[in-house]
């Protein structure tokens, strides 16, 4: 990726212009301090005495409709007409949990305020990829508490995340989806993962540097694996990482065991093991005129499969034996 570096100069660049600009001395501009602190006082005279002839109360912005405006407000794809298709969007289960009687004894009480509002459930159709991702907010105590994702398409039947701990998790609160986005990844077939990044409005892509395994104790690879660059729709940017193999990755087969998600195959000799590791990356936000807007680091879950896992790189049951 060599998109990285120019923007990070991008980012140095600018604030270096930004000191400059801030270190032109006070003197030069007294005279237009003076005028603008006499009509600043003039103004405030004028706007005490008609306060003290009309006296009105300050309008108050922190009800259930302030909260859906300021979400409304981020995500220009919540602004559209809902479709026939938003309101068939497949919805996951663990909202159904948050709505029962037993969801106390199954979860925590600020789970169980959470309630899906569907009037706002939205769904992005990927052009050209088949692919669909579902935005369905949530609120409690009537005011919007977060936002939960699904993407189904090929290879990938159907993946929630949401503030569940079944599931991939996305924590509720808003603050995360203006600094970092909001973010669902997933496995699609050996060495490829894919996954979709809602992002505020003004994005028109998102670039994802070099990914590293966080745990570098279960890898002997030193360089990272090659980043991402998608094109923004509707508020979300759906992306490809390559590569995620245990030959690129130089795993270690002894540590494999304490990463292994999932499998398939027989109880005691599985075909396919699924193996989830955190990895990190930089992130960068471009607007429409390629001018960086954003810039973090994020860590994330990646997916490495791999057909007929070496023995001892699946946590089998007691009762399997060695095969594990």
């Amino acid at each position: 990726m060599t998109l990285l570096p120019e923007y990070r100069a991008q980012l140095y660049g600018a604030a270096e212009r930004r000191a400059r600009r801030g270190a032109v001395s006070l003197p030069r501009f007294w005279p237009v301090a003076i005028s603008t602190a006499v009509a600043a006082a003039v103004v405030i005279v004028v706007v005490a005495a008609l306060s003290h002839r009309h006296p009105v109360s300050a309008p108050t912005h922190s009800g259930p409709a302030a909260s859906t405006s300021r979400f409304t407000g981020m995500l220009g794809v919540m602004r559209r007409p809902q479709t026939r298709a938003d309101r068939r969007a497949r919805v996951p289960g663990f909202f159904n949990t948050f709505a029962s009687k037993a969801c106390r004894a199954a979860s925590t009480p600020l789970q169980c305020t959470l309630r899906l509002d569907r009037p706002l459930i939205r769904e992005v159709a990927v052009p050209s990829s088949g692919y669909r991702v579902g935005l369905l907010p949530y609120t409690s105590e009537g005011k919007i508490a977060g936002l939960a994702v699904t993407l189904r398409g090929p290879g990938i039947n159907y993946r929630a995340a949401g503030p569940w701990i079944d599931s991939t998790t996305i924590p509720p609160g808003l603050s995360a989806l203006r600094t970092h986005g909001l973010m669902l990844s997933t496995y699609v077939s050996v060495g490829v993962n894919r996954g979709a990044i809602v992002v505020p409005d003004g994005v028109a892509r998102v670039v994802l540097g070099p990914v590293r395994l966080a745990d570098r104790s279960v890898t002997r690879r030193l360089a990272p694996s090659a980043g991402a660059s998608a094109v923004v729709h509707d508020n979300v940017a759906l992306f490809q990482l390559n590569g995620l193999t245990m030959g690129h990755l130089e795993l270690r087969a002894a540590s494999l065991h304490r990463f292994f998600s999932q499998g398939s195959g027989g109880e005691c000799r599985l075909t396919l093991a699924i193996y989830r590791f955190v990895a990190e990356t930089h992130m960068l936000w471009l607007a429409p005129d390629g001018k960086v807007i954003n810039h973090a680091l994020i860590r994330f879950p990646v997916y490495v499969g791999t057909r007929h896992p070496p023995l001892g790189t699946v946590p089998f049951p007691a009762r399997c034996g060695a095969t594990g």
